[in-house]
C-alpha cells in the first residue's frame, strides 16, 4: 500500500509547480509587461533541444553501452545537458528573438524553458505516481499493469513509491529550485548575445553542467541522502535569485 501521506505530498508537488509557474507569469505580466514570444520559444528551446535532440543522442549512446565507466558517464550527461540546452537558448535568441533583448524578455524565455522542465518532469511525474499509487492501492496494479511488464520492473516502481512521504514532497521544492537556475541562465546567455562575449556562453555551459553534478551522483548513489542534494540546489537557487534581481542593471542602455 502507498501511504496517503505521499499521495498527499504528490498533489503538493504537483500544485506547487503550477502556482508557482502562473504566479511569475502574472507577476511579470503586471510588473514588465512581458511579451509571450519569449515564453512561447523558451517552450520551444527545451522540447526541441533537450526532449528530441539531446534525449535522441543519449539514448542511443546508452543503449549501445559505449560509455561504462561510471565517472565519464557523469561527465557525459552533465556536459550534454549544458551544450544541448544553452546552446539552443543561443540558437534561438539568435535567430527567432532578435527584437527580443531585454532582461524582462530573458526572464520570460527563462520561464517558459523552465516552466515547460518543471511540467513535464515534475507535474507529469506526479500525475502518473498518484494514478499509479491509487491502482496499487485499490488493487487494479496487478490487473492492468502488472502482467504486462517484468516482475522485476513492477516490483521496482512499487519500492519507489513506498519511499519515505517526504520524497514526494521534494519534487516540488525541487522543481521550483531549477526553474530559478533556468531563468539565471537565460539571463545569462542573453548578455552573453548582447556583449558579442562569447565566453559567457561557455560559462553557462560550464554552469548547468555543474548545476546537475549533485542529481547526477544521487543517481549513481554516490550520494545516497535526498534532502543534501535538495539542500545544495537551495543553495543554488538563492545564487540564482539574487542574480536573476541585480542582473537587470546588466541590460540598463
Amino acid at each position: 500500500m502507498i501511504s496517503t501521506a505521499s499521495i498527499v505530498n504528490m498533489t503538493i508537488s504537483g500544485i506547487i509547480i503550477i502556482a508557482v509557474i502562473t504566479g511569475i507569469i502574472v507577476y511579470l505580466n503586471k510588473k514588465e509587461a512581458i511579451d509571450k514570444k519569449p515564453i512561447i520559444f523558451g517552450f520551444i528551446c527545451f522540447i526541441l533541444f533537450s526532449q528530441m535532440l539531446e534525449r535522441s543522442i543519449n539514448t542511443v549512446v546508452i543503449s549501445a553501452n559505449v560509455i561504462k565507466n561510471q565517472a565519464l558517464l557523469l561527465v557525459y550527461a552533465v556536459l550534454m545537458a549544458g551544450i544541448f540546452e544553452e546552446v539552443g537558448r543561443f540558437v534561438i535568441y539568435k535567430k527567432f528573438l532578435t527584437k527580443y533583448r531585454q532582461w524582462k524578455d530573458a526572464v520570460a524565455f527563462g520561464v517558459g524553458h523552465g516552466g515547460t522542465e518543471a511540467v513535464l518532469i515534475g507535474v507529469l511525474s506526479v500525475i502518473n505516481y498518484i494514478n499509479i499509487s491509487l491502482m496499487i492501492n485499490s488493487g487494479e496494479f496487478n490487473k492492468l499493469i502488472g502482467k504486462s511488464i517484468p516482475a522485476d520492473t513492477a516490483s521496482q516502481i512499487k519500492t519507489m513509491l513506498m519511499a519515505p512521504s517526504s520524497t514526494f514532497l521534494a519534487i516540488g521544492f525541487e522543481r521550483v529550485c531549477t526553474l530559478a537556475i533556468q531563468i539565471a541562465l537565460s539571463i545569462l546567455v542573453l548578455y552573453c548575445i548582447n556583449n558579442k562575449k562569447i565566453q559567457y556562453l561557455f560559462l553557462a555551459i560550464f554552469l548547468h553542467a555543474l548545476i546537475d553534478v549533485p542529481a547526477m551522483l544521487y543517481q549513481l548513489k554516490v550520494i545516497t541522502n535526498l534532502w543534501l542534494v535538495e539542500i545544495i540546489l537551495l543553495i543554488l537557487a538563492v545564487i540564482a535569485f539574487l542574480f536573476i534581481k541585480k542582473s537587470k542593471k546588466l541590460f540598463t542602455p
